[in-house]
């Protein structure tokens, strides 16, 4: 296998890694121009779900396409893999919430129900809209109307949603939701703040809550898990066993580090913990969140850090259910990177990680595999990219085999469009 050097954004050669044994092939389809804010999740079959907006003069669309996975590294892409297999307009409308970091997910149930939400303004203030979730019976062909999820009818934020399966036809949602600050619309204060420079807007009180949607489209157990988080970071949802895991950038006394909780299945949610004690103290939301994924028993979380100055992107597994996270390695690190992570499971218990680095001229999408330890084995860039939010957020999913597809929206003259790749592992 071929070694090389990696060097990292602050100057530092790193030790000689292999190539890594993953064959990148883009795919040339794209939905065109105006498609940003892409999402991917892996189904039980080993298809790939893809969900994207798309601006079309005042209106913006929702849409999902299936993609069926190659078969073997190697092999020539055949049509069923470089191009969907199925394809549905999910929702459009006029009063869209559309933000390069706060966008749509889609979660595939226990009961094999699909299920995604779009954000709609719920009041004249841009930082006031509401979650409407929308589920298909049928793998994504069809859709039913949108169902709205928050009661609290409050013109503020609820956004920065996480899906996961919660048995049968139920769906277990986290997000974030301003309710508490009643005075000051979403993010209350002056105009221009640090928030105004990342997601737009300024910072106010902020709660992490959950709810449990069914089929008959109530929410139910509803719970306010975290009274004070980060304002404007991305969430995540995954399963362990019997026990959903949240992680979510937090706020607790200034600290901007990444909390996890627990949910048992009997509902409960634990205390927060945090993943590793940063202490990342910082004035405004950096709109960077963690990213979490599961393989056997092993939890993988990647997040971004500034606490030490330049961003690290940094990565902490815990290798089974009640053990506490090893501690995190850097995979990357330096003035040009930008961090936006995610990360999926594997082949052999391992995982797949992604992120935005720098290499001194400009962004790249980048993957390291790792093993289920979180040893780094290998990294490979997958495609360079202008720095700024219109790359928005990479997203990555995988079977937890040998298949995973990434996908991240392209900047071009014509306006933004997504772009995907398959990552296949070689003989």
């Amino acid at each position: 296998m071929n070694r090389r050097v990696i060097v990292l954004g602050f100057g530092l050669a790193v030790a000689a890694l292999p190539a890594l044994a993953v064959q990148v092939e883009p795919l040339a389809w794209t939905p065109g121009p105006n498609s940003a804010q892409p999402s991917l999740t892996a189904t039980r079959e080993g298809s790939f779900a893809l969900t994207w907006q798309q601006k079309r003069g005042a209106e913006a669309e929702l849409h999902v396409a299936r993609f069926d996975a190659p078969r073997r590294a190697g092999a020539n892409p055949s049509e069923a893999s470089s191009v969907p297999s199925a394809q549905a307009a999910v929702a459009r409308g006029d009063d869209w919430f559309v933000n390069w970091a706060d966008f749509p997910s889609l979660a595939v149930l226990d009961n094999g129900d699909w299920v995604t939400f779009t954000l709609r303004k719920s009041a004249g203030s841009t930082y006031a809209y509401d979650i409407h979730l929308q589920r298909s019976l049928d793998g994504g062909a069809t859709w039913q109307l949108p169902v709205k999820v928050n009661d609290d009818g409050q013109p503020v934020q609820h956004g920065f949603v996480s899906l996961m399966p919660d048995g049968g036809d139920r769906v277990l949602m986290v997000w974030l939701d301003g309710r508490q600050d009643t005075a000051h619309g979403a993010h209350g204060g002056p105009a221009g703040g640090h928030g105004a420079a990342h997601h737009g807007h300024d910072e106010g009180p902020m709660t992490l809550r959950s709810a449990v949607v069914g089929r008959d489209g109530v929410a139910r157990e509803g719970a306010k898990l975290d009274a004070d988080t980060c304002s404007c970071c991305q969430t995540d949802l995954v399963r362990r066993g019997g026990e959903a895991i949240a992680v979510y950038r937090d706020h607790a006394e200034g600290i901007r580090d990444i909390a996890m909780l627990r949910r048992s299945r009997d509902g409960q949610w634990s205390a927060s913990t945090t993943v590793h004690d940063d202490a990342w103290r910082m004035p405004g939301c950096p709109v960077n969140g963690p990213a979490a994924a599961v393989n056997r028993d092993a939890l993988a979380v990647l997040w971004p850090t500034m606490a030490k100055g330049p961003l690290e992107v940094k990565l902490a597994i815990s290798p089974r259910a009640g053990a506490a996270f090893a501690a995190p390695a850097v995979l990357e690190a330096g003035e040009s990177v930008l961090g936006r992570v995610d990360v999926a499971p594997w082949r052999d218990g391992g995982f797949l990680a992604s992120w935005v680095g720098g290499d001194g001229r400009g962004a790249v999408l980048r993957v390291a595999e790792l093993d289920a330890s979180g040893r780094v084995i290998a990294r490979r860039d997958v495609v360079a990219l202008p720095p700024g939010r219109q790359l928005g957020h990479p997203r990555l999913a995988a079977t937890g085999g040998d298949v995973a597809m990434v996908a991240w929206t392209e900047p071009t003259a014509q306006g933004p469009r997504v772009r995907a790749a398959w990552l296949r592992a070689q003989d």
